[in-house]
């Protein structure tokens, strides 16, 4: 599964955070995104189902199941595993589907080449 890290917003430009495993190479990779998946990314990063808030950081993990928004022709509902330490849950949230299409890209590549100015170091 692919970890969301982050979604940030600088000089009017707004960007996602992931860590993702190609051929066993562990890489944050940061790329640009619509304004309109910031604030989606934001509500599940911001997310804390869990009652120990202030115990241990929470983590994200977004499995790469989908199923269409019937209100929404460019979004979708998308399952994303909530961690913190031994506890977990599935919950389901809205994403853009650009947004999506590019986690699937992401998880389909076998090498580096195509994405080397995305990683960040």
């Amino acid at each position: 599964m692919i970890e969301l890290l982050d979604a940030s917003k600088a000089d009017n430009i707004y960007s996602s955070v992931i860590r993702h495993s190609i051929n066993e190479q562990d890489l944050k990779l940061r790329f640009g995104i619509e304004s309109s998946d910031f604030s989606r990314l934001k509500r599940i990063l911001d997310f804390r189902p869990f009652e120990n808030t202030g115990v241990a950081p929470y983590r994200y993990f977004i499995a790469l199941s989908y199923r269409n928004n019937p209100d929404n022709e460019d979004s979708a509902f998308i399952s994303v595993r909530v961690e913190q330490l031994d506890r977990h849950k599935q919950f389901e949230f809205e994403l853009g589907k650009k947004y999506i299409s590019n986690l699937l890209w992401f998880d389909g590549l076998s090498e580096t080449k195509e994405i080397g100015q995305l990683i960040e170091k």
